[in-house]
Order: structure tokens, then sequence, then C-alpha cells
């Protein structure tokens, strides 16, 4: 049988990667945004007022502000092209950063109102679902999951250092305030950074699809509830993963880097493999295979005893997590690559914006959720998560195969 010549995928070519570069640091600014101030927001928000409610609601409201405002901004940048929406996005970021810092300038009165309004601001700048689009359009479609994934790459470094460095930043340099003037002014550099380096490239579509067009796809929808139940898997874990690491294995926040580190490594090198996977049309059952990694890692979190592991030793954490993140980060390129492929080239940002949209509604339910079981026995917690896990993977193996 002869043999058949293999085409090689092209490589990324010098503009593809100043692209990506520019991209990537925008993405990773905004997602910075949100974990540096994640492990100490709670004692910034109770400097202005004595509500947990305000605070919370002050920590929550970014979240909900970026799934507002994904779709319309994602929908936007199919008429007016990806680099003007960009930069909108992130000056209103670095805006509602500054924002963010001013409160102890304040009158009393008027504090925790301004440090909610400026997370409003912050979230409203909502540019992941348009600088996924703006990979869509750059990068050949054989090379797009393996984009995505460079995207996906500086999420889980802004993750790694906003929960180490944060809480040093904020004691070495004037507390929690100095974290939002530091992400207020690296955002301003990333707009520069996205004006000079993102093409301000002709739309090839004169209007963007309808909205029945864009979103009204079985497969889609199935793309969209995936991404809601990976995102609400997301938060829920990490809700009750420090509670872990600090009622069962005693860690400090100092020591979190310890066994963060080398899940973060191992995921990185599994994330390039869904994502190669991906780009050789195996999606679907990658997509698959990672939700069943999520449910594993649940049973494991609570239930280490199941797989032989003692839950006294921390290596029944370091398994759990690892699991995790190996799950969510083949989720992460994927599943946005598979909405770019499931639309046509004129409703990227539409359709994108919708999935990110239900991402961060997942975001928002998960952690609503983990904070509602949280003084329940952990059984509840883990059943939530096997069913986030286990509708997720029903839905990737139910979309057909293309």
């Amino acid at each position: 049988m002869p043999n058949r010549l293999r085409v090689p995928r092209p490589s990324l070519n010098p503009e593809q990667r100043r692209i990506l570069t520019a991209l990537a640091s925008a993405v990773g600014m905004r997602m910075l945004g949100l974990f540096l101030v994640l492990p100490v927001f709670t004692l910034y928000g109770l400097q202005f007022t004595s509500s947990r409610f305000w605070v919370g609601f002050a920590f929550g409201c970014y979240g909900l502000a970026m799934a507002a405002a994904e779709m319309p901004l994602g929908r936007l940048s199919d008429r007016i092209g990806r680099r003007k929406v960009l930069i909108l996005g992130m000056s209103l970021f670095s805006l509602g950063s500054l924002m963010c810092a001013i409160p102890p300038w304040l009158p009393p009165r008027i504090q925790i109102g301004e440090l909610i309004l400026g997370r409003l601001v912050q979230g409203s700048g909502a540019i992941t679902a348009t600088a996924f689009a703006a990979v869509s359009d750059t990068i050949e479609r054989d090379r797009r999951s393996t984009a995505m994934a460079i995207l996906g790459i500086p999420i889980g470094a802004s993750f790694i250092l906003g929960v180490i460095a944060g809480p040093l930043i904020s004691a070495r340099f004037g507390g929690v305030s100095s974290l939002f003037w530091l992400t207020g002014i690296l955002g301003l550099a990333t707009v520069g950074l996205l004006a000079r380096f993102l093409p301000d490239a002709a739309r090839q579509a004169a209007v963007p699809a309808s909205l029945r067009a864009a979103l009204g796809r079985r497969n889609l929808l199935k793309l969209n509830l995936g991404g809601f139940f990976m995102n609400s898997f997301m938060t829920a874990f990490w809700f009750n993963f420090p509670l872990i690491a600090s009622g069962r294995y005693h860690l400090q926040l100092s020591q979190y880097h310890s066994i963060l580190l080398p899940m973060l490594l191992i995921s990185a090198v599994t994330m390039f493999a869904f994502s190669s996977g991906a780009d050789r049309g195996l999606g679907r059952p990658l997509s698959a295979a990672a939700f069943l990694i999520l449910l594993a890692s649940a049973v494991l979190l609570f239930r280490p005893a199941a797989a032989g592991l003692d839950p006294t030793h921390l290596r029944a954490f370091l398994v759990a997590g690892t699991l995790f993140l190996i799950g969510f980060t083949g989720l992460e390129p994927v599943l946005p690559s598979q909405v770019s492929k499931s639309v046509p080239e004129n409703a990227y940002g539409t359709a994108l914006g919708s999935f990110h949209t239900f991402q961060y509604l997942g975001s928002f339910s998960g952690s609503a959720i983990a904070g509602l079981f949280a003084g329940l026995p952990a059984t509840y917690m883990m059943a939530y998560l096997i069913a986030a896990s286990s509708l997720g993977f029903l839905l990737m193996v139910s979309i057909p195969r293309t």
C-alpha cells in the first residue's frame, strides 16, 4: 500500500506571532485583574463597610458585568472590527481598576458604592470573546486550537501569579489599592500594545450574520452549555480548594506555590496535547474526555480513598488538583475553537460572545452554589461537581461528528 504524503500544517508567521502576543497580553491582563485580588479582596472591601453582602456583591459583580458585556461587544466587533473593541474594552478595564484604587481617599458613606461602580466598569470591558474571534480571523483553521491554547497560557499564569503575588504586593506596597493601581497602569500599557501590533484589518463580510444565523444552531447551544458547566465546575472547585488546603492539610497561603506550580506545569503540557489533537479533528472526543477527567478530580478532591489514596497525604490533594487543571485547561482552548468552527466567519464575534457569556454565568452560578453548600456535608458539593461534569460529557458526545 503506497505511503501517504502528510502535508505539514503551516507554522505561525511573524505577523501572526505578534498578533497573538498582543492578544495574549490583553487576555492575561484581564484575568490578572481578577486573580490578583482574589485572596485579599474581602479584606479590602471590609475597610469600607461592615456588610459582607455588599463586599461579596462588589466582588461578584465583576463577573456579572463581563457576562452582560461579552456578547454585545463580540457582536460590535463583527461590525466595526476587533481592534477597536479590544482597545475600548481594555480602556474600560483600566479605568475601572483605577476607580477601585481610590475608595480610601473618598468620604466613608460612598466608599463601598464607588468600589462596586469600579468593579462594574472593570467587568464591562469584556474582551475575551473578541480576542478569540481575532484569533479566528487571523489564524488558519488547522492551527486555531493551538493558537487559542496560547491565549490560555496567560490565563493560567495570571492565576498562579495573582494568588501568590497579590498578598505579597499588597503587604509590601501600601495595601490592596496598590494592586488596582498596578493593574490599571498595566492595562493602559496593553492598550498601547494592541494599538501598535494588532492590525485594523477590514472585515471580510460587509455586515455580521443575523442573530438567528449566528446563534440558532443546536451545536452552538451545546457548546455554550458546555462552557457554562466547565466554568461552573471551575469556580465551585476553586471555592473548595483553599478550604481543603487550609482545613485538611494546614497549608498557608504562602505555601500554595508548592502545589500550584507542578499542577500548572503538567497541565501546560497536556493543554497543548489537547489543542494539537483538536487541530487534527478530535475536538469532540477530547472535550468529552476532559469532562470525565473533571469528574474524576471531583471525586478525588472529596473522596481520595476511592482511588486508594491516603486522604491525609498531600499527594492525594495534588492528584485531584492536577486532574482538575488537566481537564479545565484542555477544555479552555478546545471549546471556543469548536465554536468558531460551527458558525460562519461573519458570526465569530457574536457566537464567541454568547459562549463566553455562558461561561461567566457559569462562573457566577458555581461560586453561588459552592457558597450555598459550604455549610452542608461535602457529599452535596461533590454531587454537584459530578453532575456538572457528567452533563458536560453528555453534551459533548451528543454533538454529531463533522
